[in-house]
């Protein structure tokens, strides 16, 4: 368990590495190139094999019945949204410049509709399985394409979100009903989007 906290928690620093480089490209006016830098986090995840929710979540298509892996997929999302929140409240002080940034970017999110949080959310979701899945299967290019198309397009990564937030807002405002709310849609979002692909691929036995 503490060796899945570690990896969960440095899959965490390497979003809020990527979450910092692409606010500082928006503050430059950069932000396409900081949608592909960002791409860096998740590249080094994979190569690692470090734990993150949205590149694991996916796969409860193919263990539905396994608790153990469900257990540890929540257990990375803890660990993942904490270290994000907190690293975002760090990067915020030591680079102001990514601030206003930050706040226009997750003030645009608690005044979206809920529905269209879910919907960008699963565009994500699928968008972070196939990045993943790509890697497995021996593409790592897919890191570097899928990355920058989710972050352009404007879809939500439940992760990256809670960087934004903690950038944005500090420990003002973290436990409104409203940013709870905003959360857990992306989070079901990215999950729903991330098991598409296995739920219609995968070989289902008939009992």
């Amino acid at each position: 368990m503490f060796n899945n906290i570690k990896l969960s928690v440095l899959s965490g620093i390497m979003i809020s590495v990527g979450g910092t480089i692409y606010l500082s490209c928006m503050a430059k006016g950069w932000a396409p190139l900081g949608a592909v830098l960002f791409a860096a986090g998740l590249y080094t995840i994979c190569l690692y094999g470090f734990n993150l929710y949205t590149g694991k979540v996916g796969y409860i298509a193919y263990h539905f019945k396994d608790f153990e892996y469900i257990k540890l997929v929540v257990l990375i999302l803890v660990f993942n949204l904490l270290t994000t929140y907190l690293l975002g409240i760090v990067a915020s002080y030591a680079f102001p410049c990514i601030v206003e940034p930050a706040k226009k970017l997750y003030e645009a999110k608690l005044s979206a509709p809920l529905l269209r949080l879910l919907i960008t959310g699963i565009f994500c979701g699928l968008l972070m399985f196939l990045a993943v899945d790509a890697w497995k299967k021996g593409s790592q290019i897919g890191c570097f394409i899928y990355i920058p198309v989710f972050i352009l397009s404007g879809f939500d990564h439940s992760i990256a979100n809670s960087f934004y937030n903690g950038a944005a807002n500090g420990f003002a405002n973290a436990f409104t009903v409203q940013n709870l709310l905003v959360i857990l849609t992306v989070v079901t979002g990215n999950a729903i989007g991330g098991m598409l692909v296995p739920v219609f691929t995968r070989e289902w036995k008939k009992n």
